[in-house]
């Protein structure tokens, strides 16, 4: 039996807070819509994609508060400015281990990679990204020491390659096209009604969706729907989340259907990415190319995964797909689960230096990290802005 580690990666929330409601087109692309799903209110949307970097509270929950904030700490760090800070690149922006996962490739085999980029940047401080993985490690029941995970980051930087996991190798080889077929057509069946999503999708229909919702919608159609070619649509939905670090924003389903096979694409409005808070950084669609290049696999991937424009917003549209790994530490139920999960966090924290020392500036960065007394002001800072924000979750001091 498999552990809760390698489950199902996009598996439907338990807590979803549905949205807004009233009217949407009965027809696209000549095909009826149908209709599913409860209904009910929710907090305003964030239709222009601004951000603060204020603190998000998460009560008694501060590795989900983290989850929540990675704009804060970017905005932290950018006054809490070190020498290690100097060496900038590409960076992913919200590190940690939930945004890695293995990809399925167009050839059936999987890449483990970045699964989200919505908070990525250029000209950013390599180790800010490192500073957030850490943080989030101290803070989950994968927990292991800095000192381990410092030396496997920087001999990532240094081009020293771990070995990846057994729990990672064993799924490599137990799974094949066929395999992940089987499972995605279960995942599929799972979210669905028929031609319909079904209410453990968690989303609303878009006929229940509210006049603003409506209204933006009907803005951003066309160039949404530019991007499906020869599928016919079955259903349409809004999803969007209270809690995590895409508050607010807007997300439209789709449920297609093409030589007798069906597929989920969301289409996710991109904010501003948290990195932005550190450093000004270039409309999406110039930096997503960046970020694709280093984090992201190169090779044909199973389904869409780019940044479209639509009116004067940009949106991430990507397939709902099966992933073989749920590394959320919050699903880890058994000592194998926490056994499987600190020795995945090491190796991502060497891949995460691979990456960031492949970059101009690697060499830099891998003189800084092995400065005297870099390793200490580095732990100095993880407990500090730890520290601060725990008094922050509970609602004390100022954001």
């Amino acid at each position: 039996m498999r552990s809760n580690i390698s489950m199902a990666l996009y598996r439907p929330l338990k807590n979803i807070l549905t949205v807004l409601a009233l009217i949407a087109p009965a027809m696209t692309f000549g095909q009826a819509l149908t209709c599913s799903a409860i209904f009910a209110e929710s907090s305003p949307l964030n239709l222009d994609g601004k951000i603060d970097g204020s603190w998000r509270k998460y009560p008694n929950d501060q590795f989900m508060a983290f989850r929540a904030n990675a704009p804060h700490l970017w905005n932290w760090l950018s006054v809490n400015r070190t020498s290690l800070m100097r060496p900038t690149g590409i960076v992913a922006g919200d590190m940690s281990i939930v945004n890695f996962g293995d990809i399925p490739m167009k050839d059936g085999s999987g890449k483990f990679a970045v699964i989200d980029v919505d908070d990525s940047g250029v000209n950013a401080p390599l180790a800010g990204d490192f500073f957030r993985y850490t943080v989030g490690n101290q803070l989950s029941p994968y927990k292991v020491s800095m000192k381990d995970l410092y030396k496997a980051y920087v001999d990532g930087v240094a081009g020293k390659k771990m070995d990846k996991p057994d729990c990672i190798a064993a799924i490599k080889e137990a799974s094949d096209r066929r395999d992940f077929k089987k499972r995605q057509a279960k995942l599929i069946a799972s979210l669905t009604d028929g031609n319909t999503f079904s209410a453990k999708a968690g989303v609303t229909p878009l006929a229940e969706t509210s006049a603003e919702v409506q209204r933006f919608y009907e803005k951003v159609r066309p160039g949404l729907e530019a991007e499906i070619q020869d599928f016919k649509i079955l259903d349409i939905a809004f999803r969007t989340k209270d809690t995590g670090g895409s508050q607010k924003i807007p997300r439209f389903w789709y449920l297609l259907e093409k030589d007798g096979e069906k597929h989920i694409w969301e289409f996710k409005m991109e904010a501003e990415p948290a990195t932005s808070l550190y450093v000004r950084q270039p409309d999406p669609l110039a930096r997503f190319q960046y970020v694709a290049d280093t984090y992201r696999p190169r090779d044909p991937l199973e389904g869409p995964f780019r940044f479209i424009q639509a009116d004067e917003h940009v949106f991430l549209l990507r397939e709902r797909l099966y992933f073989y790994f749920d590394l959320d530490p919050m699903k880890a139920t058994t000592g194998k689960d926490i056994k499987n999960g600190k020795e995945v966090s090491l190796y991502l924290a060497n891949k995460a230096g691979q990456a960031h020392g492949a970059q101009a500036n690697g060499d830099y960065l891998l003189r800084e990290l092995k400065e005297p007394g870099a390793y200490d002001s580095f732990v100095a800072l993880v407990n500090r802005y730890i520290s601060e924000t725990a008094i922050l979750n509970e609602g004390q001091g100022q954001p």
